[in-house]
């Protein structure tokens, strides 16, 4: 069983890979699977309290962890290149430490695509995602503008040599089908639990200089 929900950028977007540093972090296009699934389990928390996630069968876990995600992506993206100061501690004194990062502009609306199990799933999904209102970093801010019973057809697929179209690869984080509710809540000591997966933005370089580089969704895929 399928639908989506549509989200509309109110603000410019970043979201680094887990594996970046703090020095030099270049950003993901869109939202990850594993970031997206954290922003429900926050808004449950915060709506439903955490009780519920703490059986190892709990169901309502099960609903986030295991639902699947896919994209619909238009417009162009607009990636521009930024030194900011970060505080860094060093001898027991925080210093200014200049770091690079990217904040994406993004033209258009992104439909994300939720594949659950049941209609129970759907439900339980629905009455949290009209709530979230940033992916990502806190000020990646994004409007939920409405539910979709019959989704469109993804654009963003996953890497696969046998069935590969032009855009850019990125590596985007999972909730890992093995993980527990310790290994997403912050206040454990446990550790995180991430599977990776690659996927293909459907996008082509338009233009750049030093300061930014322009992409544009594909012709074949909008």
């Amino acid at each position: 069983m399928k639908f989506s929900a549509i989200y509309q950028p109110t603000n410019l977007f970043s979201l680094k890979d887990s594996r970046s540093t703090n020095s030099g972090a270049k950003s993901l296009l869109i939202p990850s699977p594993y970031s997206i699934k954290m922003a429900l389990f926050n808004q449950a928390i915060t709506i439903d309290g955490r009780e519920i996630f703490l059986g190892k069968k709990s169901k309502e876990f099960a609903f986030i962890k295991d639902v699947k995600i896919a994209y619909r992506v238009s417009g162009s993206f607009c990636v521009n290149n930024c030194f900011v100061t970060i505080q860094s501690l060093r001898d027991g004194a925080y210093r200014g430490k200049p770091s690079f990062r990217e904040y994406i502009y993004l033209s258009d609306s992104i439909e994300i695509i939720f594949e659950v199990m049941n209609e129970h799933a759907k439900h339980y999904l629905q009455k949290y995602l009209h709530r979230i209102n940033y992916f990502g970093k806190r000020g990646c801010f994004f409007q939920f503008v409405s539910y979709r019973d019959n989704p469109s057809e993804p654009n963003v697929k996953e890497f696969d040599t046998a069935d590969f179209k032009p855009g850019i690869l990125q590596d985007f984080d999972e909730v890992s089908l093995k993980a527990q509710f310790k290994n997403i809540d912050n206040f454990d000591s446990a550790n995180a639990q991430r599977d990776k997966k690659i996927l293909v933005i459907p996008v082509s370089l338009k233009n750049s200089s030093k300061a930014y580089s322009l992409y544009q969704v594909n012709s074949d895929d909008r």
